[in-house]
């Protein structure tokens, strides 16, 4: 199957989402593909700790090959995480390489924890196009603190070993990301911090620093931390005014370990089944009752009843024609097909 024009997919998705439209007559562009749910830390800005018995374990290799070949044509990217850490697989080289095969564009979102010189060589030759390295904090302190278990130098020198050996290798793949979360501080960034540690990484092919806006996993996580006042109590809406309609489900699609699909990667417990890739096709789950439903709810902004999206923050945050701001660019990575 050939893959669909991405400014033509773009504007049927965009189309789509205005319109509040509750069929959507395309295959969802993007993926999260749950590889593990497991993960080797408790990070503080992540509710993974709070998964229940049960929620923990590997998608099995038959399960993923077959969304990946559902996929392929139709997916411009998939992300080969989502609630764990993707290197504790011990197929996700091969998953990588086979959805690289199909002309699919893969990202692994990784702690670091685990690279060694062994499995950087392995993730550079696999045809990984974007890794990003989740480090929350580019200050000893707080990194440590936000992470418990992690060593912070220990970290910095794995993830410069990374990069370094792609140097070597004269790869220009993956493109390659440091994820640092935006947490305020009322003494402003802190600058000899920060080009000490920017100076770790120097002639090093570090493609883009990310400050990203912490979340509230769909109401899993308490506290203040995107400038909205929300509560994990269940059921409970939070105070804020509700900026958009959320995105998600009118693009994606986000699969569990076990093949459960849910609506979006924001429900981290689960909450919103809306199939099973072991029993039907992504397709069908796409336009299922559940998804049309929940999109007809959101268009109308009338989501307070339906738990997690009602406490979740990213339908309280900046937009741009209509559009959360954040989203902007996977909008513009479909466009021109970067």
């Amino acid at each position: 199957m050939s893959k669909k024009p991405p400014i033509f997919t773009f504007f049927k998705i965009y189309g789509s989402y205005r319109q509040g439209k509750e069929i959507c007559d395309y295959f969802p562009v993007k993926l999260w593909v749950e590889t593990t749910s497991r993960c080797n830390l408790s990070c503080v800005l992540c509710p993974n700790s709070k998964l229940g018995p049960g929620q923990n374990g590997d998608m099995d290799y038959g399960l993923y090959t077959k969304i990946i070949d559902q996929a392929q044509g139709n997916v411009s990217e998939i992300n080969l995480f989502h609630r764990g850490e993707p290197l504790l697989h011990s197929r996700i080289i091969e998953m990588i390489n086979y959805a690289s095969q199909k002309n699919i564009r893969t990202r692994i979102h990784t702690n670091a924890t685990l690279l060694n010189n062994q499995v950087n060589e392995r993730i550079i030759k696999s045809g990984l196009d974007f890794i990003t390295f989740s480090l929350d904090s580019y200050i000893e302190e707080e990194y440590e603190s936000l992470k418990p278990g992690a060593d912070f130098d220990e970290v910095l020198q794995k993830i410069a070993g990374f990069l370094s050996l792609k140097k070597e290798m004269k790869s220009k793949k993956p493109f390659c990301t440091m994820q640092i979360m935006n947490i305020s501080r009322k003494d402003g960034p802190n600058k000899k911090q920060l080009k000490d540690f920017l100076d770790r990484f120097s002639g090093l092919p570090l493609d883009r620093i990310a400050r990203r806006t912490p979340h509230n996993w769909g109401g899993m996580l308490k506290g203040n931390i995107s400038n909205a006042d929300f509560t994990s109590n269940e059921g409970s809406a939070l105070q804020a005014k509700i900026t958009s309609a959320c995105t998600f489900p009118w693009y994606s699609l986000t699969v569990f370990f076990d093949g459960k699909v849910y609506l979006c990667p924001q429900d981290f417990g689960g909450r919103i089944l809306v199939g099973d890739a072991n029993k039907e096709s992504l397709a069908a789950i796409f336009n299922s009752e559940e998804i049309k439903n929940i999109r007809k709810k959101h268009s109308k902004k009338d989501i307070l009843d339906l738990w997690p999206c009602n406490s979740c923050d990213r339908v309280r945050r900046n937009t741009v024609a209509k559009v959360p701001s954040e989203y902007l660019g996977f909008f513009s990575r479909s466009i021109f097909n970067k």
